[in-house]
Formats: C-alpha cells, sequence, structure tokens
C-alpha cells in the first residue's frame, strides 16, 4: 500500500513540476514580449528586459501556484485513469479516500515548494526586478537604498525615508546648491503631498547657510517649486508582492497606526497566509473531476477544465481583493470566501462519488 501511495504522490508531482515548466516558459516569453514596449526608456534595454523577466518569474508562478496545482492533479490523475491503472488500484482495494491520502501527501510537497517561493525567492527577486527597472529608466535620477531613496533634480539632492504612494512621502532632507556646488539651504520636512502640480510641505525646518553663519527658521507649511515628477517615486515604492509575510504583516499595522489605507497590503498577507489551503482545495477539485468523468475524456479536454476553474479562481481572487480595498470588505473575509467557495464544490462533488 506504501508502494502505491508513493507512486499515485510521485505521478502528481511530476505532473505539477511539468505544467509549472511550462507555464513559466510561457509567462517568460508572454512578459518579454510586454516589455518591450519601455526598451529604450532610459537606459533600459533588452538585456534589462530580460533580467526583468527572469526575475520577475518567481513571483509570477507564485500567483498561479493553485491553477498550477489543479492542472496538474487532473493531468496525473488523468495519466492513471487513461493507462488504467486507476481501475488496478481500485481493484486491489484502494478507496477514493485512500487515493485522496495518497494525493495529500504530494499536496504537502507543493505546499513547502510554494512556500519556499511564495516567502523566500518571489518577494525578493521581485523587489530587485522593480528598483533595477525603474533605476534604468530613469537614468539614475532615483536611487532607492536601504536607508531610503536619493533623488536628484537639478541643483537639488533630496533623500526620502518613507515613500507612501507616488503622492505622499515622510522624512525628506532636502539639499539645494548653487552651480559652483555650495550648499545655500536645507529643508527638513516631516511629510509633503502632492497638490495640484506642486508639494505641499508639512512642519518644515528650513536652514539658509551664508558665508559665516547660518540661519534656521521653522514653518508649519510651505510649497517647493521643484518640477519633480511623481513618477519617478514608483523606486522607493514597494508593492505588496515585493514583501514576505512577515514585512507584510509589519507594514499593516504601520499603515493603520497612521491611519492609512492598508486594505491591498492585508489582502495580500491573508492570501499568502490561505494559499496552503488553497493548495490542498485545488487537489481535492481533481480528483472528482477524473473519477466522475467518463475515460474517453481527452487529456486536452482534462487541461482545459482545469485552467478555466484555476483563472476562475484567479479571477473571483482579484475581484475580492477589489472589493477589500474599494468597499472595506475586511481583507480577511475577501481572501478566505473564495477557497471556501471551492472547497464546498470539491467536497459536494465528492460526496457524489
Amino acid at each position: 500500500m506504501q508502494i502505491i501511495n508513493r507512486y499515485i504522490a510521485k505521478t502528481l508531482l511530476i505532473a505539477t513540476f511539468f505544467v509549472i515548466v511550462i507555464v513559466a516558459s510561457l509567462s517568460f516569453f508572454i512578459s518579454l514580449l510586454g516589455e518591450l514596449k519601455d526598451i529604450g526608456s532610459g537606459d533600459y534595454g533588452f538585456m534589462q528586459a530580460m533580467k526583468y523577466t527572469l526575475l520577475s518569474l518567481p513571483s509570477t508562478v507564485y500567483q498561479f501556484f493553485p491553477m498550477l496545482v489543479l492542472v496538474g492533479g487532473m493531468m496525473g490523475l488523468g495519466m492513471l485513469s487513461a493507462n488504467r491503472e486507476l481501475i488496478v488500484i481500485r481493484t486491489s482495494g484502494f478507496s477514493i479516500y485512500k487515493i485522496m491520502t495518497a494525493a495529500m501527501m504530494a499536496a504537502f510537497i507543493l505546499i513547502l515548494f510554494s512556500l519556499f517561493l511564495g516567502e523566500y525567492i518571489g518577494p525578493h527577486a521581485k523587489f530587485i526586478a522593480d528598483k533595477r527597472k525603474d533605476g534604468e529608466q530613469n537614468s539614475g535620477q532615483a536611487v532607492a537604498t536601504a536607508s531610503g531613496v536619493w533623488m536628484h533634480e537639478g541643483n537639488n539632492f533630496l533623500h526620502i525615508d518613507k515613500v507612501n504612494g507616488v503622492e505622499h512621502l515622510e522624512g525628506v532632507t532636502r539639499y539645494e546648491f548653487d552651480a559652483n556646488h555650495k550648499l545655500l539651504t536645507a529643508y527638513y520636512v516631516q511629510y509633503l503631498d502632492y497638490v495640484h502640480g506642486r508639494w505641499l510641505l508639512h512642519d518644515v525646518v528650513k536652514t539658509v547657510f551664508t558665508n559665516d553663519h547660518t540661519v534656521s527658521q521653522k514653518l508649519p507649511t510651505d510649497t517647493w517649486n521643484l518640477s519633480l515628477n511623481p513618477n519617478l517615486l514608483n523606486v522607493g515604492v514597494v508593492s505588496p508582492q515585493e514583501m514576505s509575510l512577515p514585512e507584510l504583516l509589519r507594514y499593516s499595522r504601520h499603515l493603520v497606526a497612521n491611519k492609512s489605507q492598508a486594505s491591498s497590503f492585508q489582502f495580500e498577507f491573508w492570501k499568502r497566509v490561505f494559499q496552503p489551503l488553497m493548495t490542498i482545495v485545488m487537489i481535492m477539485l481533481a480528483i472528482p473531476f477524473v473519477f466522475g468523468s467518463p475515460r474517453s475524456v481527452t487529456m486536452g479536454l482534462r487541461i482545459l477544465f482545469g485552467v478555466i476553474v484555476g483563472f476562475t479562481f484567479y479571477i473571483l481572487n482579484a475581484l475580492f481583493g477589489q472589493f477589500s480595498v474599494v468597499y472595506q470588505v475586511s481583507p480577511f473575509i475577501a481572501a478566505l470566501l473564495p477557497t471556501l467557495l471551492f472547497a464546498m464544490v470539491g467536497y459536494i462533488f465528492l460526496l457524489r462519488l
């Protein structure tokens, strides 16, 4: 019985990893074609587009992982059914429940793989890819570092502690030089907003440098006439996909404490938490479809059905994510509902078997 368990699990794993390789290859070429429109922007060339696409690939695979598990499960069980191996396994005393237990062994390994991909490789690779691309497109005018973002605009150099969206900055220091590289003025601003084409400053400390002394003054508000393009600040914006689970939790709490919009980060956190449950549900969905359909059903039809169901799940996830942001639905409920819905459908199909 242990040999049969391992054989079923191995078949499912091989089929799933085969699907992952195929989809990752297609995704690479499709993403690379999408990057061609950005080639020539600043220092962003074809080799940079190749590197960006490769570094973004683990995050893309992780986003579609539940769908890939479903297709791989259908393909693996479908091969066993097409070769009449499932009939032999059933007549040897293996019930559907035992086959499902063997499939869960494969699901456990896939869960470990998805956690490694989604928490260690994907976010860091995506972060590096986005920052490199943003830096290359603006020709070094903005650079993200571990301590914040440095920007250069004319004779001004700015250091930004936190970029909370491209129109709200916190902890900004500005150094203004003349044509001879002599420091004229320094500013420190608690936070500033981009409003109606100009930067509105709050809680400003302004220091003017002369030949023999300095003059400092505090201002509650002020404005800057810098022609700083907010799009350059994308180099300092961190998306939820670029964060690990602990980072998402910490940043969500930080946004809530500062009364900022945190729904997208909270939703991404709970979606990651429920990702292992999604994997189990997708394996569970593959079993009734294979056993409940005739053996004459072709492999292509099984794959097509798996892709349709997987994309439906992906779209529902994205839809509930937008609901949580726009209509302030609980991110916990929004992330859990699609998984519960598909789990109920799978359970009903299993009962019919």
